[in-house]
């Protein structure tokens, strides 16, 4: 087992090694990327203050507390955009063929499908999910003790794997239709808008959805609802706040089995 791990990982050094080779030969674009991801994002916390100081608390959250539940879910989304974009590109790697080398060699295929792309600009949206994080929990008086800052790791690893397996489950229809591209834009958009405010002001009906059918609210809400001792839970129900990692474990392994149940529905490029 040991011998199998080290293979696996030096597998994965070597796409790593290979993904930073090709994109630091335009070194331009990367830039000019490093230089707009943080305008973006900076006009999301621009957003929440101006509603915030024109109207009301969303819901009961002040601008303190969005910009912490902001920072939370930017900085899970930062690290699925650098371990998990190429679910963008599934649907170009079944229309090329490209899984066709992955079959051949003696490595699980979604092994590595998982570790293709390493994506560099992806590590600008996870500093400025850091940034962001950090400014938010200074506004709300967040004390980043031991327990909270892994309790904050664990949230954020899983909300990571939450991401990523519901990008892998619904682009996985590609190996049927032999089209996802616009499926990923549409869930990145969602999981954006959906995660920027707090579940609690939207109807009844969809935060059962966005809980227990499409889970997202694990992502931030439920995580920012436990550290920032709010009450968001339904009476009579089990406090769920943090069961973030849970889920993203279990939504990974269904993400695996989709995925491969997916593959054997794939067709070589000249099929």
């Amino acid at each position: 087992m040991p011998d199998k791990l080290r293979y696996y990982a030096s597998v994965g050094l070597f796409y790593l090694k290979l993904s930073l080779q090709k994109q630091l030969e335009y070194p331009m674009y990367y830039l000019s990327c490093f230089v707009m991801i943080p305008l973006m994002y900076g006009t999301g916390i621009l957003l929440l203050r101006f509603i915030v100081s024109n109207f009301q608390p969303l819901s009961g959250w002040t601008f303190a507390e969005l910009a912490f539940l902001y920072g939370l879910g930017q900085l899970s989304h930062g690290i699925t955009m650098v371990f998990s974009v190429q679910n963008l590109w599934l649907e170009t790697y079944v229309l090329r063929g490209e899984f066709d080398r992955m079959l051949l060699r003696p490595l699980g295929v979604f092994y590595q499908f998982t570790v293709k792309y390493i994506n560099i600009i992806g590590l600008m949206d996870v500093a400025v999910g850091v940034a962001i994080l950090i400014y938010g929990s200074r506004l709300a008086h967040f004390e980043w003790t031991v327990g909270h800052t892994i309790r904050i790791g664990l949230v954020v690893a899983g909300a990571a794997l939450i991401r990523s397996s519901v990008f892998t489950i619904f682009c996985s229809v590609a190996f049927w239709t032999k089209r996802s591209q616009s499926m990923f834009m549409l869930l990145n958009d969602f999981m954006e808008r959906s995660t920027l405010y707090p579940l609690s002001i939207y109807p009844y009906a969809l935060q059962a959805v966005l809980t227990a059918a499409l889970p997202i609210a694990f992502i931030s809400f439920y995580p920012a609802c436990a550290m920032l001792d709010k009450a968001c839970r339904a009476p009579g129900l089990p406090d769920i706040s943090l069961w973030t990692p849970i889920v993203g474990a279990v939504l990974f392994v269904l993400a695996h089995f989709v995925f491969n149940r997916g593959l054997r529905n794939y067709e070589s490029a000249g099929a």
